[in-house]
Formats: C-alpha cells, structure tokens, sequence
C-alpha cells in the first residue's frame, strides 16, 4: 500500500500533492461557501488540474473564457424561446456542430469538452427546474474565479518543475479538417441525447452527456469503441469509488475535519495512480478521479450520504454506455473471416 504514495523524483510527487490540494480546497469551499452549485467546485479543479498544462492568469483565463461565454449564450438562447423547446433544440444542433467543425486536432477536441457540456447543462435545468439561471452563470463565475486562485496557490507550493529548467517549445499540433461524416455523428449523438434530456426530467441523467461528448468526437470506430470502453470503466467505476467514499462517512457527513480527511486521502490516492502511469494510463486515472470527485461533490450533504443517488447515476451512466457499445456493435460490418461457416 506504501509503495502508491512512492514516487520516482520530486517533481512526480510535487503533482501529485498540487493535483490533491487544488481539488481538495476548491470542493471544501464548495460546501462551506452553501454554493448553490457546488459541483463546479469539482468539475473545474479536476479538469483543471488533470488536463491543462498552463497555470498562469492567461493560461487560465484562455481555459474558462469559451465556457463562460458558451454558458451565457446558451443562457440567452434558453431565456428568449423558453416556450419553444423546439427552437432551443436547433439552435442548440447549430452550436454543437459549429463547435466540431472547430475541432480539428486533440487538443481542441478536448477544449469543446466543457463549453458544450456546460451549454446542455443550462438549457436541460432552464427546462425542468425554476431556478435563476442567471445566478447559475453567476456561480460559474464564481467558480472559476475560486478555482483559478486555488489552482494557481498549488502551482506555487508545489512547483511543476525545477524553476531553472527552461519550459519545452510547444508543438503544433496539426490541423485534420472534420468530414461531413464525423460533423453528422457528433449531431446525431448529442443531439439526440440533448432532446431526449428536454423531453424527460430526469436531471441526473444530463452528466451522461460527458461520456457522449467524447465519444461523438472520435474519427474512427476503433477509437470510438475504445472510449466508450474505457468511459465505462472510470465512469461507472468512479460511482463505485464515490459510494465507498460516502460508506467510510456514514454517521459522520456532517463533521468537516472526517470529510476534509478522507476526500484528501482519495484524492491522494488517485492522484498517485495518475502522475506514475504512462500516457494511456494518466487519461484513465485522470477520467476515474472527475467520475469520483462529481458524485461526491453533487450528492453527499450534511444530512445525506447521497448513496442512492450515486447508484443511481451510476446505472444511468452505465446504460448509456450500454448504448453507446450496442451503436457500435450492430453497425459494424463483419469481415468475410468473421463470418460463420
């Protein structure tokens, strides 16, 4: 158990200890701060902290800028054709898909991730709920704000790298125009998945479109089985991790310093997992420590452990992958070795 918390220099241990802070502090300010939405208090440090390789202000500013704005258009759109879902729905297609047109390398397809689901997001709850949205992009604000100075604390307590060492040249990634083919993919999965949330209230099932999302963005079939593959194991799995989070504090959800510790102590550990393992194998870690961290932050109060809300999602998460995989069976053609004699 001892040889998780061993690392192989410095550096590897300074970002594990950064990724562990920065998460930690922002969720806890989540619940001391009675945040209407305390989960982007989540959603952002891990994102942040997992997948951006720039901290500074502008680095920073350049991450939450197109979802600040993709919320606050989604916002106008929903508050303007708030009779017409229909309306919302198409304007909506016409977003997404000028999003993925816009997609043209793995670096942007990873920047559409949380303008678009933050998108969905305002216009599935401006449908089914009668909160003030405008005090949701207000919290948004907020919680980027928060995020970016707890982020930026972790940056400097515990350094990336030796201050010395000069940074690496960045390289360009290159440009691979989006076909006719993978645009009408995208449309057809998250828009479908986006009217199906607009139809039904079932609101605990709008953090499914996260794992649609990035499904809808691979080129190739392979690639998009692997995903869906792979989302399964972290998403599902990461519910599993939440609901033995929320079983270690029965009795005790409402004591700060019980819940402070043992979130800092998965944290750690996933962390851990994530900086000591290859390419392949950080995304995994990385994907399973965003699928733990929501359902904690989303579900577990004071006066409720959450754990059947955590199945809950983590049933609704495991069918649409469960879809997602038949999509892809049914739809691929067998090859003449493959066929029975």
């Amino acid at each position: 158990m001892l040889d998780l918390f061993r690392f192989d220099n410095i550096y590897q241990r300074n970002e594990a200890l950064r990724v562990t802070l920065a998460i930690t502090v922002c969720m806890v300010l989540g619940k001391v701060l009675a945040l209407g939405s305390p989960v982007y208090l989540a959603l952002y440090p891990t994102i942040i902290m997992t997948k951006s390789k720039d901290y500074s202000w502008q680095g920073l500013a350049r991450t939450f800028a197109p979802t600040l704005c993709a919320a606050a258009a989604a916002l106008a759109v929903s508050e303007t054709f708030h009779s017409h879902p229909f309306i919302i729905w198409t304007l909506s297609l016409f977003f997404f898909d000028w999003m993925r047109r816009r997609a043209t390398n793995p670096a942007k397809m990873g920047a559409m991730l949380m303008p678009t689901f933050n998108w969905i997001l305002i216009i599935v709850f401006d449908q089914h709920t009668n909160a003030d949205m405008a005090m949701r992009i207000h919290e948004i604000f907020i919680a980027m704000v928060i995020t970016a100075g707890v982020c930026k604390l972790a940056v400097t307590c515990f350094p990336t790298q030796d201050p010395q060492q000069k940074m690496p040249a960045r390289v360009a990634l290159p440009d691979i125009a989006v076909t006719a083919q993978q645009r009408a993919l995208s449309l057809a999965l998250i828009g479908t998945g986006v009217g199906f949330l607009m139809l039904v209230d079932m609101l605990s099932a709008t953090f499914c479109m996260v794992p649609v999302i990035a499904a809808s963005l691979q080129a190739e079939r392979l690639g998009f089985q692997r995903v869906v593959e792979r989302r399964f194991i972290t998403q599902v799995g990461g519910c599993a991790i939440a609901a033995i989070f929320s079983l270690l504090l029965v009795g005790h959800q409402s004591v700060l310093g019980a819940y402070v510790l043992v979130l800092a102590g998965f944290v750690l550990l996933l962390a851990s997992l994530m900086v000591k393992s290859d390419v392949s194998g950080r995304e995994l870690h990385a994907d399973a420590l965003l699928a733990t961290m929501l359902p904690i932050q989303l579900y577990m109060t004071s006066q409720d452990i959450g754990l059947e809300r955590t199945f809950l999602r983590g049933w609704e998460l495991a069918v649409t992958l469960g879809v997602l995989y038949v999509l892809v069976k049914i739809t691929t053609s067998k090859t003449p070795a493959e066929m029975p004699r």
